[in-house]
């Protein structure tokens, strides 16, 4: 049986597998049963597709790979998007690399070469540096790019993530209303776009509603857990004014903020009221239970493996998607009267 331009999706068809299962007997870069293996493999020679694809490759250089590098990969928001950007591409014949740069620009940049090395089909990236960060070598090659809730000054680039500026201003207006004044803030890296919107919310707030920050009240953990720890822990054994409530710009920071100031004695909400910008993993389970805006990592991961596939597709996708958080309450912030 012979077919003119032959696709995978016709062996797929003939044999009675996944279009999936096909590219990975044709890539031979992920386990197949021996049996359908062979089905395949049959399928190819019988309707001559196999010198169609040799061709295809040799103008493509396609591998089947996507990455996805991500700023702590120990927090569970990058892990949830990993595994539902995984969960689509991996039904369309596509493995997914997983790498972590630790907020380190040096680190960044080693590991896009070693993933151009690899010869990657697309990437999705939340960038380090939002001015900083070089995706020179990625845009020259070709490569499809999609950000991660964080953007690159200068550049438009496909970008999937929340409205951090909108966001942290509403979270913060929810501890005004509750009476709160006097409000510090756990701030993330200032040197990347959801740091600094972040703040920028927050301070507006402020200014909106005629409240004045105190500068001593904010605290920079940089979105990561033992860094937030240590900021607050030494500020905490060194200084008795707190602030009344504490917004932390992220989940991360907020699990060190709560060890600082359950080790130093400080009850919440009684000593101090605290909201989270991202909810924290098993949020049900804690005590307190943290008033958070919770952001929808299914969803965020579902768009960013739609704008690869686009790009992949040869879709001129340059679409920039703004997903709202949900706002969870919780019994972290006590009224002020």
């Amino acid at each position: 049986m012979k077919l003119n331009n032959v696709t995978m999706k016709d062996i797929a068809e003939y044999t009675g597998v996944s279009t999936a299962t096909v590219s990975r007997v044709l890539n031979n870069n992920y386990p197949v049963n021996i049996d359908t293996k062979k089905k395949v493999l049959d399928a190819i020679k019988e309707l001559d597709y196999e010198p169609n694809l040799v061709a295809r490759n040799l103008r493509s250089r396609k591998s089947n790979l996507v990455a996805i590098m991500v700023a702590d990969i120990k927090n569970p928001y990058y892990i949830s998007i990993a595994n539902e950007i995984d969960y689509y591409l991996f039904k369309e014949g596509y493995n997914l690399i997983i790498c972590s740069t630790n907020e380190s620009i040096e680190k960044e940049q080693e590991t896009i070469r070693m993933l151009l090395g690899k010869n990657i089909d697309a990437i999705a990236i939340s960038p380090c540096d939002s001015k900083n960060t070089d995706l020179t070598t990625l845009i020259n090659q070709n490569v499809p790019i999609v950000l991660i809730d964080r953007k690159i000054h200068g550049k438009d680039i496909p970008f999937v993530g929340s409205n951090n500026f909108e966001e942290t201003y509403l979270l913060t207006e929810f501890l005004i209303k509750k009476g709160h004044e006097r409000i510090g803030i756990l701030n993330g890296t200032l040197n990347n776009s959801t740091g600094q919107d972040r703040f920028n919310g927050f301070k507006q707030a402020m200014k909106d509603y005629k409240l004045m920050f105190n500068e001593k009240w904010v605290f920079s953990g940089g979105f990561e857990e033992k860094k937030a720890y240590d900021e607050l822990n030494h500020y905490l054994k060194t200084k008795n004014e707190l602030p009344t409530a504490l917004l932390s710009c992220n989940n991360m920071m907020t699990i060190g903020a709560m060890t600082a100031l359950t080790e130093n004695g400080k009850n919440i909400p009684d000593d101090i009221s605290l909201v989270s910008f991202g909810a924290l993993a098993n949020q049900h389970l804690l005590s307190p239970q943290v008033a958070c805006l919770d952001q929808d990592t299914t969803y965020i991961g579902k768009k960013v493996a739609e704008l690869i596939l686009n790009q992949l597709n040869n879709t001129n996708d340059q679409e920039r998607v703004l997903i709202d958080s949900i706002f969870m309450d919780g019994n972290s912030v006590k009224e002020m009267k």
